[in-house]
């Protein structure tokens, strides 16, 4: 009985253990990209450079393929798409409940050398932004936003700084992957029929 007790805690605590990923640019073009399991941090884009470094093996010559015949395109039908829509949201909305973002960071500035062009660029993506917004703190978590937009006419370029950081509980991931299971059975049920 013990032991029961103690891989049904194991099981809870792996449950609730949160898995994510971060990823973030300065302004100069430094990148980051880091891996969050519980406690843990990888940085993986150190881990990719690594991989880079090595030597290849030297590719072996392809045969010759042969051209595939080309297959019809599906059109869908109003119920398909409906139904597709209707499915989708469900899914969608268990995947709102349980995907966090813990950081939403994003600085762009505008600049070059036409100041008209700038400001053409800076006042369409002021109402981007003015538009997503809502969109994006009414459908998700969002801890930490920021989302700014800036014009400045005395740099050459466009500058961009961010930084974005989501994380999930492993939990969750088994009800996401449940619920996408239970739709993919549910089209498949449907295409049989």
């Amino acid at each position: 009985m013990l032991t029961l007790g103690i891989i049904l805690a194991a099981l809870l605590l792996i449950g609730f253990t949160r898995v994510g990923v971060r990823a973030s640019r300065t302004p100069d073009g430094k990148m980051r990209l880091i891996l969050r399991v519980g406690i843990l941090r990888i940085n993986l884009l150190k881990k990719l450079q690594k991989a880079k470094d090595k030597p290849k093996k030297p590719a072996k010559p392809k045969k010759e393929a042969k051209p595939k015949e080309e297959k019809p395109v599906k059109r869908f039908s109003i119920q398909d798409i409906s139904f597709y829509f209707e499915h989708g949201k469900k899914v969608l909305s268990t995947l709102r409940r349980s995907v966090r973002i813990d950081r939403l960071i994003l600085r762009v500035t505008f600049g070059g050398s036409d100041p008209c062009d700038d400001a053409l660029f800076y006042a369409r993506s002021e109402m981007a932004l003015g538009v997503l917004r809502p969109a994006v703190t009414g459908t998700l978590r969002v801890k930490k936003q920021d989302l700014v937009v800036a014009l400045d006419f005395d740099i050459e370029k466009i500058q961009w700084s961010g930084d974005f950081a989501v994380t999930v509980s492993i939990g969750r991931i088994f009800l996401i992957s449940f619920s996408l299971l239970k739709f993919m059975l549910k089209i498949t049920r449907r295409k049989a029929a």
